[in-house]
């Protein structure tokens, strides 16, 4: 479980670092995507709510030092996104593509609508904004993290074998000494 923990916060890191810069540069109809959301909805959707509620706690907060916003409002939002999009697993096939490519882009499109609801549409009470945001920005958003998701989640499955084996093999070690 510590190696899990470890290759997590690994790459939590690594993709907030690619997130910031690199990702500036490969917009798509001026959108970025959120690869962060995405990994942990990869996540959640194998390894179930709690994790999926951890991840995305620390990932939120890890967001929200580097936005230089309030403390704990990614946080808080990850930590829900990571365990609602958790809890869904159970009951279903998790090899199937389709599935984490409809969830990440139904999480995004929630997840987003939070952030523009909380952020710009109470403070300014401009509901014609939501219209513009949702067809230049949370709609593309959602679409491209969908596409990522592919690649995203062949990558945490590959994963979490090899954290799966380490763990294995650890826990065979532990009980030996």
């Amino acid at each position: 479980m510590r190696y899990r923990v470890l290759i997590y916060t690994l790459c939590v890191i690594v993709i907030l670092v690619l997130q910031t810069t690199v990702l500036d540069f490969i917009k798509v109809f001026n959108v970025e995507p959120n690869i962060l959301l995405v990994f942990v909805v990869c996540i959640a959707l194998l390894r179930g709510n709690v994790e999926g509620a951890v991840l995305g706690l620390f990932s939120g907060l890890a967001l929200d030092m580097i936005a230089g916003t309030t403390i704990g409002f990614y946080a808080l939002l990850g930590m829900y996104l990571g365990f609602t999009a958790g809890s869904v697993n159970k009951g279903l096939y998790k090899d199937n593509l389709l599935v984490v490519v409809f969830f990440t882009f139904l999480f995004t499109f929630a997840y987003e609508i939070l952030v523009f609801i909380l952020k710009v549409l109470l403070p300014s009470g401009n509901i014609t904004e939501l219209f513009y945001s949702l067809r230049y920005i949370i709609l593309p958003e959602a679409i491209y993290n969908s596409l990522l998701s592919v690649l995203t989640y062949i990558f945490v499955i590959k994963l979490n074998m090899w954290l799966s084996r380490l763990d294995s093999r650890n826990s065979g070690r532990d009980k030996t000494v």
